[in-house]
């Protein structure tokens, strides 16, 4: 069974291409290949200045995430958002209940 999830994760605004690049195809590859699910849309969302610093960083780019997936392909994505400490401040996912659920 698949559900909607929005990700939504700050990386520092000092993080080279190169780096972003690995980071997504790594997000990417394991959402449409490993778990055969569809990516709806993976955007940057916005470059802001953080509320409050975080790592040593004051700014931050925000991209945001929109997938339908598994659970367990979700568990996948979050555990290598955890683990990429250097690469990714603050992540975020929501799953996102259907109109008809919500009343």
């Amino acid at each position: 069974m698949t559900n909607f999830y929005e990700v939504l994760f700050i990386v520092p605004s000092t993080l080279s291409d190169k780096s972003y690049k690995e980071l997504s195809s790594k997000i990417e590859s394991t959402i449409q290949s490993k778990h055969s699910s569809a990516i709806i849309k993976f955007e940057k969302w916005a470059d802001r200045k953080l509320a409050y610093t975080i790592n040593h960083h004051k700014d931050g780019r925000y991209y945001l995430l929109e997938t339908n997936c598994s659970p367990e392909c979700i568990k996948e994505v979050e555990s290598i958002l955890s683990f990429e400490k250097t690469s990714i401040l603050r992540f975020m996912i929501d799953k996102i209940r259907p109109e008809k659920e919500r009343k």
